[in-house]
Order: C-alpha cells, then sequence, then structure tokens
C-alpha cells in the first residue's frame, strides 16, 4: 500500500523483509519485536494479538493482501474475529477496502471508491441496499454465488440492510 505512514513497530518474524525494508527499519528507529520464523500464528495474527491487547479502539489492517494468497485469505477472515470483538475493523490495500458484517444496517461511503460487493460467508446472506446502481430489497445470495459482485455506489453514501447472514462488504476501484 502506498501510504507516508511510519509505524511505531514491527511485529512478525522478517523472513520476507528485503534489505531495503531493512535499511527503512534502521533508518527511521523503528522497534522491532522479532518473533522465530516456525510458530504458530502468521505474522499479521501476533500484530493484531498485540493490538488487542494494548485495547485500541479500531484497527485499519494495511499490506495484507499480495501474492500469498493463503495469508490474503486469512487476512481478509481476520476481520470476522475483530467484529466479534466488538473492534471496528477494515483492510485496505491500494484498490480495495474490506469490513465483516453481519445482520443489522451499515452505512457505506463512497469516499473514492466506485464498487460496492457484498460476499457471503454463510450459506446464504438476505440484504437491501439503498444508494446503488442496482438497489436490492430481501435479494437472496448463496456463498457460492456472483451475484452481490460489482454493484456501483450511486449516492454519497449507500444503505445497506443485512437481513440475514454474515459476510463482507468489498469497497473497490480499478
Amino acid at each position: 500500500l502506498n501510504t507516508n505512514l511510519k509505524p511505531d513497530l514491527l511485529v512478525g518474524d522478517l523472513d520476507s523483509i528485503s534489505n531495503e525494508g531493512v535499511e527503512f527499519l534502521e533508518k527511521n528507529n523503528i522497534k522491532v519485536d522479532k518473533f522465530p520464523p516456525k510458530k504458530n500464528l502468521t505474522d499479521t495474527e501476533l500484530a493484531l494479538t498485540y493490538l488487542l491487547e494494548k485495547k485500541c479502539s479500531s484497527i485499519t489492517i494495511l499490506s495484507a493482501t499480495g501474492t500469498r494468497m493463503d495469508h490474503t485469505i486469512s487476512n481478509i477472515l481476520s476481520l470476522e474475529k475483530l467484529y466479534k470483538l466488538k473492534l471496528p475493523a477494515k483492510l485496505v490495500d491500494n484498490h480495495n477496502e474490506i469490513i465483516y458484517a453481519e445482520e443489522g444496517k451499515i452505512e457505506v461511503n463512497k469516499d473514492d471508491y466506485k464498487y460496492l460487493s457484498l460476499i457471503s460467508l454463510s450459506d446464504y446472506l438476505i440484504y437491501s441496499t439503498i444508494g446503488m446502481e442496482y438497489e436490492t430489497d430481501h435479494l437472496k445470495i448463496y456463498r457460492y454465488s456472483a451475484r452481490g459482485v460489482s454493484n456501483e455506489i450511486k449516492e454519497k453514501s449507500a444503505k445497506i440492510n443485512i437481513h440475514f447472514g454474515k459476510g463482507l462488504i468489498i469497497k473497490s476501484r480499478d
């Protein structure tokens, strides 16, 4: 993710850090909490555990998508754990913002995103939308269906009411 943020702490095993990354850490005196590569948690899980211990009020996960699909999926699904802990969280990369949602009403700001998708994580998801190109009223989508993918946000914000199920709300830009 392209950002000007400088971390206060790096948590992980550093097994995939580049020479440029090491130089950045040293140049900026960034503290490192290093773990052995053979461990039971991913680096993202280690970082989330640290943040939960610090009782943070919200979490934005950055740089958690990439070439390793196993890590990407695991990182996205970690949003459910944070939701269950009543901790507002989202995962953001250069093209997407992802949140986990269950039954209830959600307002999603358009920001600089064009598309909004709902992906069911339960057997099926029933939801209604307002402020979208294709507005829905109690639309039922199955976990294996792409029916909820790539709707367009037409207003400043979209209103989503999840009547049943759990899933991912993904705002995207090309």
